[in-house]
């Protein structure tokens, strides 16, 4: 009897705790006392203690796209690694509703995710489509390190791997980017550079009578949020000192406006200063010389040119300047 009367003065005591939280006297203390009793009592943890658990970081690009901000976000589905995989996917490719004046959505425009596969021991596998195969390469790294980094803080999930349309992603050189994790990421908030990855690539010179391409293997470091595809062509300005046989099919103040990848076809804008002809080297060299080390990169077949945003027909001597160009290598010694 005495039980039950002790049990019903509890009740009326935590009925009266209630009732002066509703009223807005000692709130703040009976809900500290409620939460207390209620997580000492081994029935669970508070709403707020909750929220905090399913809340993680997600990486967009920030708005000058050369790094990332971090965004907090409640997981719908905390406990289930593969929905809630989809949902940070989502959110990430929200280019409508993730792109503001401070960050902008890390998987861009027109990537489409196929599938998120669970693999054994906590890995999943994200499938794109094939448009991330077009991706430059600054792009796709940015891209999947955001994914990378956002994923890992989901509840047993410990790697990633990529694929593109079922067969796995490739690196510049043609092997399999192969599992990331917390050991293959280079920073936890992405202060430094992520691209300094270092590769090797094919460039074009002339040789000294400016009548013949050859070809030197060179290493560039892509950094400073400039695409592959800009800096092998500014490259080409300055052939390696040691190989005194190679001359440089372009002028020293050639530059580049912009390069893109689309559609297989790297699309480079010059300026006006490509009309500056090199002594002794035809105007056919120096344009192969561009076309063959572009397509040797592996991310465009063909190129298209223009100059300060025009088509131009001619340069100089070269007929047809303005049509898709293709690799030509009867130029090559």
């Amino acid at each position: 009897m005495r039980r039950l009367k002790r049990k019903g003065y509890l009740l009326f005591f935590l009925s009266l705790l209630l009732l002066s939280t509703l009223c807005g006297c000692g709130g703040n203390t009976a809900s500290s006392a409620a939460s207390k009793e209620k997580t000492d009592s081994g029935e669970g943890i508070t709403t707020e203690a909750a929220e905090d658990k399913d809340t993680i970081n997600l990486y967009y690009l920030n708005a000058e796209e050369d790094g990332f901000k971090k965004v907090p976000y409640t997981l719908q589905n905390p406990n289930d690694s593969v929905k809630a995989s989809y949902e940070v996917l989502y959110k990430l490719s929200d280019t409508e509703g993730n792109n503001t004046s401070e960050y902008k959505a890390s998987i861009f425009d027109g990537i489409a995710v196929n599938d998120v596969s669970p693999l054994e021991n906590g890995k999943e596998n994200i499938d794109f489509g094939a448009a991330y195969g077009q991706l430059s390469h600054v792009k796709e790294v940015l891209l999947r390190t955001s994914v990378v980094k956002s994923l890992l803080q989901i509840k047993g999930v410990e790697g990633i791997t990529f694929s593109v349309n079922g067969s796995s992603l490739l690196d510049t050189d043609k092997v399999p980017v192969g599992l990331m994790n917390e050991d293959t990421l280079l920073t936890d908030d992405g202060e430094k550079s992520i691209y300094s990855e270092k590769k090797k690539v094919k460039l074009y010179y002339t040789n000294k009578t400016g009548d013949k391409l050859i070809s030197c293997f060179r290493e560039v470091e892509v950094k400073n949020n400039v695409p592959l595809e800009t800096q092998v062509l500014l490259m080409l300005k300055n052939p390696p000192a040691s190989k005194k046989n190679l001359k440089s099919p372009l002028s020293q103040d050639f530059h580049v406006n912009q390069t893109q990848i689309m559609n297989n076809t790297c699309y480079v804008d010059l300026s006006s200063d490509i009309e500056n002809a090199v002594a002794d080297v035809k105007e056919k060299i120096t344009v192969y010389a561009m076309v063959n080390t572009l397509t040797d990169l592996d991310t465009a077949y063909q190129v298209q040119f223009t100059i300060d945003g025009k088509r131009v027909s001619k340069l100089n001597e070269f007929e047809k300047f303005d049509t898709l160009l293709t690799s030509n290598f009867s130029l090559c010694k």
